[in-house]
């Protein structure tokens, strides 16, 4: 939940916030193998917080690359096919 509250503010972006969405691609990275074997291994706080940063970096990523995808009027009209 603080990483969600935390990126929230980060983005600067005129669209309402997609909590489900989010929260579907955290639950996804979170479970990913890269960054679930990391976390079991034992490491040091700085490894480990380096590691949960760039998840964070990529979740963010992730989630306004998408955001981006679905402004594309190309996807806005394959959409309304639908």
């Amino acid at each position: 939940m603080q990483l969600m509250e935390a990126t929230a503010d980060s983005f600067d972006w005129d669209e309402p916030f997609d909590e489900t969405l989010f929260g579907e691609l955290a639950t996804d990275l979170f479970q990913s193998s890269q960054y679930r074997i990391f976390f079991e291994r034992c490491h040091s706080k700085q490894e480990v917080q380096a590691v949960e940063d760039r998840l964070a970096q990529d979740l963010a990523d992730t989630y306004m690359s998408i955001l981006k995808r679905h402004q594309d009027p190309v996807v806005q009209s394959l959409n309304a096919l639908l």
